[in-house]
């Protein structure tokens, strides 16, 4: 017989308190002076939780094991909408990788991150090997991932490229996989980042890895979205100057602040207090998922579940550390702090497939 846990409340409270925090971290850094009423994106993105948050509870008090049967179809589906994206899209960024549906633009590439979630752990979890993956072993696996990377990669969205290449690693690393395979995947990096960065790169993309390496780097060019960053972070000081008094991003200072460098606004008036309590709950959110994991009833939950843990860990710290210099600007937004349809409704529907995988875990 099995017994059902009703919710793991402790996820819950965490994605409550982080949603809480981003829409009134997103609220200031919209709010401009003499400006009356709410703004509009902050509206949209109370519809976007609204239409992520039907689909969590859909996902949550479903069976997550239905989706080791539609992992491919679903793949299949996200793969043709990232196709149509790169030959009919139109670019927000420099990225083509926008469709509009009904007078809203959607992002596949956010969706892929899923999809390409569900089917690495579907293969993983039917493909054990307690000795460890060798190369021929990951091949299906790095096809899996290199199709939709390749199609990312023509959109010029190098955020989503690190991210699937990252996924991969992840999963590989989770999995156990031999020797041989790390120093063979760290030589095909190394050669496919100089390939790429003379290649396939283009001018304002080289110019953030430049001004990564030396952050003085045209500051009131290239560099000026590290510079302000940086500025807005360091003089919120340890307590911040104040809810909706951060001059950095009131003066229009702060580029791009309502996604990409949404935590700036965070930092600049909340301070250091206010960001270590932030990144106490994605601390708290990671280890409940860790604990999800190792609760599963099965191999696909404990993949799935960790594919999860891992999306949210390098969401968070690709865009920290890019907006703090620790690494290049990839344009990755931060969970459920920056402002975003697509990636709102896709980290949704992880925290629903979350949600099933507590459910399930314990059979009498």
């Amino acid at each position: 017989m099995e017994k059902h846990s009703n919710i793991n409340k402790p996820l819950l409270v965490v994605i409550c308190a982080l949603i809480t925090i981003g829409l009134i971290n997103l609220y200031s850094a919209l709010k401009m002076g003499g400006e009356s009423g709410i703004p509009s994106m902050v509206w949209l993105q109370l519809l976007w939780l609204f239409i992520g948050i039907v689909f969590c509870v859909i996902i949550a008090i479903s069976d997550y094991r239905i989706f080791e049967r539609f992992a491919y179809p679903l793949y299949i589906i996200s793969l043709l909408l990232l196709l149509y994206a790169v030959l009919h899209g139109h670019a927000v960024g420099g990225h083509k990788s926008w469709i509009g549906i009904g007078g809203f633009g959607i992002q596949p590439s956010e969706f892929v991150k899923v999809t390409v979630i569900l089917v690495l752990a579907k293969y993983f979890a039917n493909n054990p090997r307690p000795e460890g993956f060798s190369f021929f072993d990951l091949f299906k696996p790095m096809i899996l991932v290199g199709i939709p990377t390749m199609l990312v990669l023509v959109q010029h969205d190098i955020g989503s490229t690190l991210f699937l290449f990252l996924m991969f690693v992840s999963f590989s690393w989770f999995a156990k996989v031999k020797k041989i395979v790390i120093v063979i995947i760290t030589i095909a990096v190394v050669g496919s980042s100089v390939f790429a960065y003379n290649y396939l790169l283009n001018n304002f993309q080289r110019a953030r890895l430049t001004t990564f390496l030396d952050p003085t780097y045209d500051v009131k060019g290239s560099g000026y979205h590290m510079t302000q960053s940086r500025i807005a972070v360091g003089s919120g000081k340890i307590w911040g100057k104040g809810y909706m008094k951060g001059n950095i991003n009131k003066l229009r200072y702060l580029p791009a602040k309502h996604t990409d460098f949404i935590f700036p606004v965070l930092a600049e008036e909340w301070g250091f207090v206010g960001s270590l309590i932030t990144l106490a709950l994605y601390y708290a959110l990671l280890s409940i998922i860790i604990e999800i994991s190792m609760e599963a009833r099965d191999r696909l939950g404990t993949f799935a579940a960790l594919g999860a843990g891992a999306y949210f860990f390098w969401q968070m710290a690709v865009n920290i550390g890019g907006v703090l210099g620790l690494m290049p600007l990839t344009g990755v937004t931060l969970p459920f702090l920056s402002y975003g349809g697509s990636s709102t409704i896709s980290m949704m529907l992880l925290i629903g497939l979350l949600f099933s995988i507590y459910r399930k875990h314990t059979v009498f």
